[in-house]
């Protein structure tokens, strides 16, 4: 009797690691499928960006070109996807990877959502600092540095609530930087003029 429950016993641990195998297998194959994909995806990204010249227009150093982060990007978006798959219940069965991996997925929409918005500023911000330096009028570099400063700031806050991020704090700061820049070009401009105001006061006094 004992032998053949020893029998049934090792026959169901046999069937339990052939299953295991064959799942192991299987999320291997999706493993390197996902693999492959994410790589092909990736490099189609960064050739289609390429040939776009996006590397152009956003300028963040060497090795920082947006045509490889964005491929890179892309890349692991299709690495986490398969991951997820090869570790869910179905397969492996390590559900706690598969909730994390699942997660960190959910983020990505926000964060290209966020990306591209900043993104977009930064091109209208280089553009406007390009216009206004380009009148060549008095301070125009300066007023195109600010101008650039304030549009990229403005873009962070926008994109900050796809992230899940409170813009609020950037907003304080904005209110208080546009606060600061009137005060001081108010001063600049009162300092400027002082003489103007009081040769054109003395000339009125004379008039009457």
């Amino acid at each position: 009797m004992d032998g053949i429950l020893e029998v049934f016993v090792f026959s169901d641990i046999l069937v339990n690691m052939v299953s295991y195998l064959d799942n192991l297998l299987a999320a291997v194959i999706l493993l390197l499928i996902g693999w492959i994909v994410g790589k092909v995806l990736g490099k189609i990204t960064k050739e289609l960006l390429k040939k776009l010249k996006a590397d152009r227009y956003f300028k963040f150093g060497r090795g920082f070109e947006i045509s490889n982060i964005f491929g890179l990007i892309v890349s692991w978006i299709i690495y986490l996807a398969f991951i997820q798959a090869a570790v869910s219940e179905k397969i492996l069965g390590i559900s706690t990877l598969e909730i994390f991996v699942g997660q960190i997925l959910s983020f990505v929409p926000g964060i290209l959502m966020g990306m591209i918005i900043i993104l977009v500023g930064y091109v209208l911000a280089k553009y406007v600092q390009g216009q206004v330096i380009a009148t060549k009028a008095e301070y125009s570099e300066l007023i195109g540095r600010v101008i650039f400063f304030f549009t990229i700031i403005i873009a962070i806050s926008l994109a900050l609530p796809f992230v899940g991020i409170d813009p609020s704090l950037i907003n304080n700061i904005i209110l208080i930087l546009v606060g600061s820049v009137g005060i001081g070009v108010a001063i600049a401009l009162g300092l400027g003029l002082k003489d103007t105001v009081a040769k054109l006061a003395k000339k009125y006094a004379k008039k009457i």
